[in-house]
Order: structure tokens, then sequence, then C-alpha cells
């Protein structure tokens, strides 16, 4: 036997052993890939498996969470006691507005929140919308696996499936970790990333403070300004407990369709140097293993994008007219508007998540709508949200004139069908 086909004989030994056990042995893959260092690739696989390690479910959610912690509180400081009580003023203020514009509400005491507060109110909710999109990738990362193998080793798959799927699993819990972190050093608020990360509305202290240091815009009016927005979405989640259930709904509906391109984890598998840890990094980029987008995945993306421009829309249209006292309002809005365009969390959120780009103009749009519908009073205007089939369209959106007209139809029609709806 020449060397050649001995050492293809011990590579497929040692391919064996690690599909069939789920392990890596660290000196032998030095070996082959040609790395003397066997106490680093320990190091490095050692890392790995505890990344890998299921905790009870297909991610390890509690890695992620420690991770978004530790990075959280990298520079994270306590706002002194003056400027929390300046916060409780303004809520307490915009709170009184604010039932001018609408009659939703919420009772639910104020907080705030350090920025690894906000990571621990918030990981529940990431995972929520997570969970799908994770397991639908490590699942397609673990069927699309075995075509990669040459056949005389496909057959002994089943026996690694469950590693390979925590792998992917982990990688995605490893992207998520880092990113609800780094959110945690940007967002002002609770409800900033279109849903409320509790049933609490409140601010992240030190970003607010942050985030008004340099401005020229009175800084007690960019507050108040900013207390009526985070009541306002807040407001509309309580009052209306179907709108949390039917983003999960429709970010399920995506993950359902996701798929693994082949060539992608090729492109990873090369691209990774295991005498680099760096390299590493390269692998949570796990999007760049996504086919494109199937038809019913592109329709998910249309009804979450929509659903939340109408939420964004309504609670900027709103905070307008519950604001309108302050003598800087317009500029207030186009400031918040600015902030939510270049580092807005809820952006990076569904960038994240789904690799979905919200688009401003439909948010723009939505606010127009919204403003629009003045003439018809609050209560016609807000009673769109009893029911996800009385949502406007993406027509209505771009012509208000038609939402206008079918809600002009009379009080009996409308009521009437939304009677149906309901099934009363």
């Amino acid at each position: 036997m020449n060397e050649d086909e001995e050492g293809r004989e011990e590579l497929e030994e040692f391919i064996r052993k690690m599909l069939s056990s789920g392990e890596i042995d660290p000196d032998a893959l030095a070996k082959f890939a040609g790395v003397m260092n066997p106490a680093l690739m320990q190091q490095l696989f050692s890392q790995t498996q505890h990344l890998f390690a299921d905790d009870g479910g297909s991610v390890n959610w509690t890695m992620a969470k420690t991770q978004a912690v530790d990075l959280a509180k990298k520079n994270q400081v306590q706002t002194d006691s003056a400027f929390d009580i300046e916060l409780a003023n303004a809520f307490s203020m915009a709170r009184l507005w604010l039932s001018e514009a609408t009659e939703f509400e919420t009772s639910a005491e104020v907080k705030l929140l350090t920025r690894s507060m906000w990571v621990e109110d918030a990981m529940p909710l990431f995972i929520e919308l997570s969970e799908p999109v994770a397991e639908s990738t490590s699942r397609a990362l673990a069927e699309s696996l075995g075509e990669l193998l040459p056949e005389e080793l496909s057959s002994m798959l089943g026996s690694a499936t469950k590693f390979v799927a925590n792998a992917g699993a982990a990688i995605f819990a490893m992207q998520l970790g880092q990113a609800v972190g780094k959110l945690a050093g940007q967002t002002l608020s609770s409800t900033e990333i279109g849903i409320p990360i509790s049933n609490r509305p409140g601010f992240v202290s030190q970003n607010i403070k942050d985030f008004i240091a340099e401005l020229e815009t009175p800084k007690s009016e960019v507050v108040i300004f900013l207390a009526i927005r985070e009541l306002a979405i807040a407001s509309l989640y309580a009052s209306n407990r179907w709108l949390r259930d039917q983003i999960a709904t429709q970010v399920r509906e995506f993950a359902a369709g996701l798929k693994v391109e082949i060539s992608g984890i090729e492109e990873l598998m090369q691209e990774v140097d295991p005498s680099d840890p760096q390299s590493m990094e390269r692998i949570m980029e796990a999007t760049a293993m996504m086919s494109r987008r199937t038809e019913e995945q592109e329709a998910a993306l249309v009804r979450i994008e929509t659903l939340l421009a109408l939420i964004d829309g309504w609670a900027d249209a709103v905070t307008l007219e519950a604001a309108k006292r302050l003598s800087n309002v317009h500029s207030l809005a186009e400031l918040v508007n600015r902030k939510r365009i270049s580092a807005g969390a809820s952006e990076k959120t569904f960038e994240i998540l789904l690799g979905l780009q919200l688009q401003p103009r439909l948010r723009r749009e939505a606010q127009a709508m919204w403003q629009a519908l003045a003439e018809l009073g609050s209560t016609k205007r807000d009673s769109l949200w009893q029911h996800p089939d009385q949502m406007p369209s993406i027509e209505e959106i771009s012509n208000p004139q038609l939402l206008i007209d079918r809600l002009s139809h009379g009080p009996d029609d409308f009521d009437g069908e939304l009677r149906k709806l309901l099934g009363d």
C-alpha cells in the first residue's frame, strides 16, 4: 500500500469515528490539516464542543444570553437619580397627552433599564422569534451536509445528524447573542424594535442620556416626545393582544421554507483555517448558506414588513398629534426618524433574524395614511386594530382614499362586518 492510499484510509477512518461518535480528535485533525500545534487545536475544539452542547433544546440559548449580557455590560454605566426622575416625569406628561390622541392605553408601570437589564427582558422575545428560524437552519444544514460527503460515507450521516444540527443551531445562537448585545448599546426603549420586549414600557436610561447629550433641540422636549412614542406602541399592543402573536406566526411561516445552499457551505468550509480561531467568525454568517427565497417566503416577508410599517406609522402619527404642544415637534419627529434609519433597532433586529431590510418609504406612507384618517376621528381609525382582517392593505397604504371609502360606508356596515369577523 502506497502512502496516498494509506493516508486516504486514515482520513476515512477519522471521518467514520467523528460521524459515529459526534466527537473530534484534535490530534488526528491536526495531522490532516497540517497543523503542528495539537494543544491549540484541543483548545479550539474544546470551545467548539461547548458551544455545540445541547442544554435541553436544539439551541443553547443560555450561551446566547450570556454572550449578549456580557457584551451589554462592557461600557455600561448607571445614570444619576436626578436624570431618572426627569425621565419618570416625562412619562407622566406623555401619558396625559397621549390620552387625548387615542383611547388605547396601558396601566403598566414604567421601567428604567440598564443595558444588561434590556438584554434580560429582550431575550425571551428574541428566542421566541429566533427559534423557528434557528431550527429550520440547523435542520436544513444537517440534511444538506450529507450531499457533501462521498457516497461511501453518506450512509453514516444519520448517527451524526444531531451533532450537525446542534452545530448549525449554535452558530445561529452565537450570531444572535452578539447582535442582541450590540443592540443593547443602541436601543433607546422597550418598544424600539417594533415589538414590546415586556409588558412594561421603559427607557434604557444610559442610551437616552447619550442620545440627547449633543443635541441642540431642548432636551426636555426630546425626552417627552420619546416617552409619548414609547407609551403609544406599548398601549397599542396592550389593547390589541393579537398583534404580537401575529408577528410570531408570520416569522414561523417564513422559517418553514428555509433551505441551505450547498455551495454556501462549501465556500465557508474553504474559508475556515483551523489554525486561526478568528476565521471561525466567518461561520457565524449563517445567512450566507441560505438559498434564494421561495415565493411563499417572499409573501411572508411582505406581510411582516407591512404589519411593522403599520405599527410604526400609527405610532408616528399618534405621537405627532399628542406632542403638538411641543414647539419643536416636527423637528423632533425628523430627529427620531433619522436615528431609526441610521441605527434603528427594528431594522437591525429583522435583518439579523430574517435578512429583511425594512423600507423607510413604506413606514412614511403608513404614517401619512393614518394621518389622513384624522377626519374620521381616532375611534374609527383605531377600530381597525380590533382584528387582523380589518388592517389596511398595501394598496390602501399607498392610496389612503381607498381606506377612507371603506370606512365611510357607514357605521352599521363597518360594525356589522367587524362583528362577523369576531364571531359575534
